[in-house]
């Protein structure tokens, strides 16, 4: 079943730093079939404190939301590694998964790798996955790699080398980033 969706960054991204009483009004303006509600608590003024109350509001709007777009940091906190950042990406991540399920979320969708450090460090990004893959199990969420910007590789060299160590791993393809590729 096809469905089109509006991310909700079109209307609570940054020109409105997160206002989300935006949503009670623009999302009965537009004609889609549902969202993908997009987490940025890292950049809100009240970060992941004000979560339960965001959580709260989406759901008195009672909005189809069948993915979640993951907060970026989680993959930023992975690139840059180090026991202190890769655990609370971890933490960062569950309380994610705990955000897209509580709203009805299906999917969640994570870029593995970011910030400066992005695609430095891969393997740290590739060997935290199988955790991640297991915390989003937990919460019923089928988890999707997102093509991340990289600055030191060619994302679809790390997108091949997951899928040989995960087979069953399930991708999500930005088509304003698919200029980043190069497909052999």
């Amino acid at each position: 079943m096809s469905r089109i969706l509006c991310s909700t960054g079109a209307i609570i991204g940054n020109p409105s730093a997160g206002n989300f009483e935006l949503l009670r009004k623009r999302s009965k303006e537009l004609f889609c079939d549902g969202f993908e509600f997009i987490i940025e608590f890292h950049m809100y003024e009240a970060g992941y404190e004000d979560s339960e109350e965001q959580k709260r509001l989406l759901k008195e709007l009672n909005l189809c939301i069948p993915v979640v777009h993951c907060d970026k940091i989680v993959g930023e906190y992975i690139s840059i590694g180090g026991e202190e950042k890769t655990a609370e990406a971890f933490r960062l991540f569950e309380i994610n998964c705990d955000f897209a399920k509580e709203i009805g979320a299906e999917k969640l969708v994570l870029h593995l790798w970011g910030g400066r450090a992005s695609d430095g460090q891969i393997q740290n990004n590739i060997a935290a996955y199988s955790r991640l893959q297991e915390i989003a199990a937990k919460y019923g969420l089928d988890l999707l790699v997102g093509n991340g910007v990289c600055n030191t590789e060619n994302p679809m060299k790390h997108l091949k080398e997951l899928r040989a160590t995960y087979p069953d791993i399930h991708f999500l393809f930005d088509t304003k980033r698919i200029n980043e590729f190069t497909i052999n």
